[in-house]
């Protein structure tokens, strides 16, 4: 392989003042291979780095991909947009998600410029539709080679989901609160580890990666409420609320006010879910 199928050139990352997707950018612009980094956002105010640039467009408009595209001119590109998946809306979860797919996949086909594109999955593909990844791995090809990244349970610097979900919740007192008996094993992956391993994604695969650590779904939270300095003394986990999965969801069946604890999160943070990660060490060389 020569110096010059190494080099990564422009790198345009979709999503990129995400929390996942400033990651990325942040090691992109730091990597010798790349040229120049450019992040693709709806809101381009926040999670900025020193040295990229930045673009304001929406995924779901042809138009303002196809222009990222022409002016860019990337070489490798990272799809980050996902929407929130507790949203539980499947119309803005479709236009994101499928036609935000499409749209950078005939984008890249059109400007003939792209030769990697590497998409953003999710674990959850294991128990759901796993639409847009199937798009983006069936558009690998000679010209274009394609990959996508599955990780479980992201946490860490920037995180506006579990980490500020886990300590709100610490800070109100409420990190004693348990839904189940905590037997169920949970696979985390931190986010740096995630951008680590997009990088070095290779064509038309699909990577599991996680932090090679299950956990016990409740003692993890805790972890994260004592690193937030909300810490649960040990004699007061003994007496941790245990309210049984059935009964939890039951509950939430009733009243006309939404609660902050929906049946979608019970059943996520009560699920059994770990995933192996062999295929990444082995094909990518991946350690967390």
């Amino acid at each position: 392989m020569s110096e010059q199928d190494l080099w990564l050139g422009n790198a345009l990352v979709f999503g990129g003042c995400g929390f996942l997707g400033h990651h990325i950018a942040k090691q992109l612009s730091t990597a010798s291979d790349v040229a120049k980094v450019f992040v693709f956002d709806k809101k381009t105010s926040k999670n900025c780095i020193s040295g990229v640039e930045y673009i304001t467009g929406d995924i779901t408009s042809k138009d303002d991909v196809d222009e990222a595209f022409k002016c860019v001119q990337p070489k490798v590109v990272f799809n980050t947009v996902f929407p929130n998946p507790f949203l539980n809306d499947n119309k803005v979860f479709h236009s994101v998600n499928v036609d935000g797919t499409k749209n950078i996949i005939a984008a890249a086909r059109k400007n003939n410029c792209t030769m990697a594109l590497v998409y953003t999955s999710s674990s959850s593909v294991i128990h759901d539709n796993p639409i847009a990844e199937t798009l983006t791995l069936d558009a690998n090809g000679k010209d274009i080679r394609t990959a996508a990244i599955r990780p479980a349970g992201l946490f860490g610097e920037g995180d506006t989901e579990t980490v500020t979900s886990v300590i709100s919740n610490a800070r109100e007192g409420k990190a004693r609160m348990q839904i189940g008996d905590n037997s169920n094993l949970f696979d985390w992956t931190y986010v740096g580890n995630n951008a680590y391993a997009r990088k070095r994604a290779c064509g038309c695969e699909a990577f599991q990666i996680t932090n090679d650590e299950p956990w016990h779904f409740s003692t993890f939270t805790r972890a994260l409420a004592a690193a937030g300095r909300y810490p649960v003394p040990a004699f007061k986990v003994v007496k941790v609320v245990k309210v049984p999965w059935s009964v939890m969801m039951g509950v939430l069946s009733f009243g006309s006010k939404k609660p902050r604890l929906t049946r979608a999160r019970v059943k996520y943070v009560t699920m059994e879910r770990t995933l192996d990660i062999t295929k990444a060490k082995t094909r990518l060389g991946y350690r967390p």
